[in-house]
């Protein structure tokens, strides 16, 4: 499964549990070792606990770590190219790790639209 792929499938998928404000950052021109960041936010522990089990038992990609299951605050999934956060309302505005990379912020919206910039 190519980036594009599972940057669609991961973004359904947090769709289906109702993840919120959900962004991709495009990281391929950083000194970082992943190419994407996919960002979004839950309500409270029991759900962030749902938009992770939906893309831990649905996703059809190799999950290389993860980190934070067990506080539910701030959930990372690292899938190589693709790590994934999923975090509480709170500890997003907290961390406000967009902030870092505005810039590089691709609506979810608009990853139909713009495949050819993400392969």
């Amino acid at each position: 499964m190519d980036e594009t792929d599972l940057l669609r499938a991961a973004t359904t998928l947090i769709d289906e549990k109702k993840g919120e404000e959900t962004v991709i950052i495009d990281l391929q021109e950083e000194s970082i070792p992943t190419s994407y960041f996919l960002i979004t936010e839950a309500d409270n522990p029991a759900h962030v606990k749902a938009i992770i089990s939906n893309l831990s038992e649905n996703l059809p990609a190799k999950l290389l770590h993860r980190e934070g299951l067990r506080e539910r605050r701030w959930v990372i999934l690292d899938y190589g190219q693709v790590v994934i956060h999923v975090l509480l309302k709170e500890a997003r505005a907290f961390y406000d790790i967009e902030s870092l990379w505005k810039d590089r912020i691709i609506d979810k919206d608009n990853l139909l639209a713009r495949k050819e910039v993400l392969t």
